[in-house]
């Protein structure tokens, strides 16, 4: 037997073997109030309590509630409903040094400060 011919046997046992994969169905698990507490693809556990998404969906599932009576997705408002652009000041919010999210208390203190006020 030449090497092309070992080759071609070999390929052929090997395809032979292949295994199929599972397919991927997107699922979102949730509990009895329509909160999302698991997702899973493949291997999915043993619930009736889930809904076929695509993959889209699967991808942002933290802005999806379940209707539980519906059995469809509801998407979340996340809008705060109000928005301030602060800007740089002497006064206004106490801030981290180059962390202005991280606003100090009245009585905290920190090496490096820095004051944000809203942008009117």
């Amino acid at each position: 037997m030449n090497s092309q011919e070992w080759l071609d046997e070999f390929n052929s046992a090997m395809a032979a073997m292949a295994i199929v994969p599972e397919p991927i169905e997107y699922r979102l698990h949730y509990d009895e109030t329509g909160a999302i507490h698991m997702c899973s693809m493949q291997k999915h556990p043993e619930s009736e309590q889930y809904i076929v998404v695509d993959r889209e969906t699967y991808n942002n599932y933290t802005q999806y509630h379940v209707d539980i009576v519906k059995k469809r997705l509801i998407k979340i408002d996340m809008n705060p409903g109000v928005s301030v652009q602060l800007k740089r000041s002497n006064q206004g919010f106490k801030t981290v040094k180059h962390h202005a999210g991280l606003i100090l208390e009245l009585d905290e203190t920190y090496d490096s400060v820095e004051y944000y006020e809203p942008n009117s």
